[in-house]
Formats: C-alpha cells, structure tokens, sequence
C-alpha cells in the first residue's frame, strides 16, 4: 500500500477536521487525487457518509482504480455509473460506498442520489462548471442544498479561474454564500461594463477574489513538491504556402472568398474568425459548405506551413513526444504526419471513445506508443504522461493554440507529474501575420489576470 507525502496528510487534515467544503487547487502533478481517495475512505470509516466523485469521463477507469487503490475498498464498494438507464438505476441504487460518474449524468441524475451521499468530489472542476445559470450547475446547487450541514464539497483544479472571474462564483456560492449572494452582486464587483452596450469589456478588484479565494483553497504549487520547474519555450514562426496565404489575406481583407466549389462568408464576426482558423491550420481538409459532412482540399498539392513544421520534428525528434491541436481536422492531418513518419502515435480528442482514449493513455505510459496528438481542452485533464515507457517526455508541441490560458497550462503539466530529470521543450507553432498573434495576446491578457487571483499562477511566456 502506497503511503501518502507529509504535505498530502496535513491536505487531508483540513479536509476532514477543519473545512468540509474548500477547492483542494494543487497544481497538476501534486498528488490531489490520493488525498481525495483517503479522505472518501475516512468519511465513510468515521461518520458512515458515502461519497460521489464526478469528473470528465475519460478519467472514470484510472480514478476507479486509485480510489482502489488508496480507499482500500472492497470489491462492490465503489460503482461507477454509466451505461444503459437499467444500469445506471442499478449503479444508483446498489448500496456503494462511494460512485463514479461524469458530469452529464450528474446533471441527468443529481436528483435521484440517495440522502445517504452527502459528500461530493469533482475532479477537473474547471472542466464542468464555468458557469452560473447553466443546467449542471443549477443540479449542483440543489444537491447540495438538500445535503445542509452534512454537506462535504471538495472541487478539485489548479485552474480555479478559467478566464473570467464569474468562473469561480459557483465554487464560492457553495462554499459560503455570504460573501456575493447572487451573481449579479458578483458581477456588479469584478466586470467593467461598458455603459452604452452593457457588454463586460475588463476587470476589477481582482485582489479581493484572491482574498477570499485563497481563504478556502489548499494550493499546492508543483514547485513546493517538487522543486523549480525546468521550461523552455520556443516559438516557431512558420509560413503559409503560397496559395493558402493568398487565400487567406483575401478572405482577412474582404470577409468573402470565391473558391471553385464554394465561397466562404465571413461577414458575420463569429464564423469569419473560424473560417479564417480553418484557411490557416487546414486548408486540405476544409469542410464542404456544399455538402454539410465533407471535406474539400482548397489548397491542393501544397502542405500548410505547420504541417511542414510538424513533420520536420516528428522526423528529427526521437523522442516520445504530446502534440496539441485546437481544431479535429488538423489533428487527424497531423496523425497521418507521424505514422508516416514511423512514429507509433495515437489521437486523443473529443471525438474519440472513452475506451479508445483509455487505450491509448495505457499505451503510451507502457511505451507501446511514443506519441500523443489531441486537443488541450481534452487532454488537459488528469493524464500522466511524463514518462512513456522508462523515457521521460521531453517534449511539448502546440501546433495551434486554445484560447483558454488554462488549457496551455493544465495540458504541458500533464508532462509534469513529478520531478522531472530534464528541461522540459515547449513549442508553440506560429503563423507570421495572422490570427496567432490575437489569440496570443487574448490567452497572455487572460494569464495575467488569473495570476492576479490565483497564487502560482504565472503569465503567459511570450
């Protein structure tokens, strides 16, 4: 049996004895998911209150099998639901000590959860409840409510804020709702609103959200644990093809481009920006707006500036290596780079099964596999992929970006589980004059304010 570090014992203390309700922010790679399994084990041993423990569903088998692990339950004890209505009724109704499940089916089911749950655990919290008004968080808000003084409520992430401050207020509300009341009083201390079009255009009091946040957060920094972090960051300044970049400063200037099959409208601010992402990162693989389903080459015969980038470094680097792309198409272009180039590479992305995923997560940790490609939003969660094999990942291609600073963070950390033996790479993939440079200010700005709010938290680093 696995022992728990000192700092883990003393997170485990606060949350039994001191505060049942408190975000346990360790960064990623700080041990938060044992602590949360002894903690689950230690409600039910003291007090006879069973647990629930919702999380994204590509984390379900791994979780199962620490809570395992460091619960020491027996068999039967621990359930996960998922599958058919007669199985989920079944999993909901079999007496466990503690239950699995996602968060859509926490949102499905919250209500029919036995009185006897009285403690939930939510893994990636970042992940599943950004918002105030939405269906999963009103379910919260009502479970817990129904629980009263017995409630426990542990939210699990490094990235508390995710971009905005309204990110944090349902944690809060829960925690202790004095501080705001409603969200509108929320709002009505951290947004800026422009007077005449009512729209949020910045931020403020910023230092009185890291107060009260800091206040009901353990906040184990990955340099606390393990000492300082060895990063370096590379940005590589690619060039469109020629017709791609034809393509693309004529869409840019005139918001319509007439191509042999179609054009492309981007008069309208929202889909012009996604058109003008898929003109950039995969013009061979663009969708038919013909044929809703398909996809067309408007660039044939030339390869786009990242993949080219792409595929130099899958042929130089004999590494096991993660690779991350914001968009489907282009992940799928950059998975046929590798195997061509004789890399055993799986994709890891949204689309994906939750046993394909699995799979893959067991592959590459076995190094059965040396190389990762998928989204940040989805692989940002929970994977521990520092070593593959015996090797350790050293490194970390973002060949486009998210526009979510946590997700650059939270997914580079999944190649820092534990104290590394070298420098980890990190190499951001850019077009010269184009889009990039606006999500790269958009995700800096957004780094700045959280490190604003949340301790450890840095900006971005370019």
């Amino acid at each position: 049996m696995p022992e728990l570090r000192k700092d883990q014992i003393q997170d485990l203390g606060r949350l039994f004895f001191k505060e049942r309700r408190c975000i346990h922010g360790g960064e990623p790679g700080t041990g938060k998911t044992p602590t949360i399994c002894v903690l689950q084990r230690a409600r039910w041993d003291r007090h006879g209150h069973k647990s629930i423990w919702l999380m994204p569903m590509k984390l379900i088998d791994k979780n199962f099998d620490e809570a395992m692990l460091w619960g020491e339950w027996a068999p039967g004890e621990v359930a996960i639901v998922d599958g058919s209505p007669n199985e989920v009724e079944q999993a909901l109704t079999c007496g466990a000590k503690l239950l699995l499940m996602g968060f859509t089916r926490f949102e499905l089911v919250a209500d029919r959860i036995h009185e006897d749950y009285k403690a939930i655990d939510i893994d990636e919290w970042h992940k599943g409840f950004g918002g105030h008004d939405s269906k999963r968080t009103q379910a919260l808000y009502r479970w817990c409510k129904r629980r009263g003084d017995d409630l426990w409520f542990v939210p699990m992430t490094g990235t508390s804020y995710n971009g905005r401050p309204s990110t944090v207020y349902p944690a809060l509300q829960v925690i202790e709702p004095r501080y705001y009341g409603t969200p509108e009083a929320f709002s009505s201390v951290h947004d800026l609103v422009d007077p005449f079009t009512r729209k949020v255009v910045g931020h403020t009091n910023l230092d009185r959200l890291e107060t009260i946040l800091s206040a009901h957060s353990i906040k184990r920094l990955w340099t606390d644990v393990h000492g300082p972090e060895e990063i370096v960051v590379q940005v590589a300044r690619c060039r469109m093809n020629d017709r791609q970049r034809r393509a693309y400063d004529k869409f840019r200037e005139t918001a319509l481009l007439e191509l042999e099959q179609f054009f492309i409208d981007g008069t309208q601010p929202g889909v012009g920006f996604i058109r003008a992402r898929q003109i950039m990162e995969h013009p061979n693989s663009f969708p038919d707006l013909v044929t809703p389903g398909q996809r067309v080459d408007i660039c044939p015969g030339e390869v786009p500036g990242k993949l080219e980038e792409f595929a130099d470094d899958c042929e130089k680097i004999d590494r096991p290596l993660l690779a991350y792309a914001a968009l489907v198409p282009q992940q799928e272009e950059m998975l046929r780079i590798a195997l061509a180039a004789g890399r055993r590479a799986a994709i890891i992305n949204g689309q994906v099964t939750k046993k394909a995923a699995s799979a893959a997560d067991r592959g590459f940790r076995a190094g059965e596999l040396d190389t990762i490609i998928g989204s940040p939003q989805v692989a940002d969660c929970g994977y521990n992929w520092q070593f593959c094999g015996d090797r350790e990942v050293s490194d970390v291609l973002f060949v486009s970006m998210d526009y979510q600073d946590t997700a650059f963070f939270q997914a580079y950390k999944r190649a820092m589980r534990q104290t590394r033996r070298s420098a980890l790479r990190l190499k951001l993939y850019t077009y010269i004059d184009s889009i990039d440079q606006h999500i790269m200010r958009l995700t800096k700005r957004k780094s700045v304010e959280a490190a604003q709010v949340e301790r450890g938290r840095v900006p971005m680093p370019w």
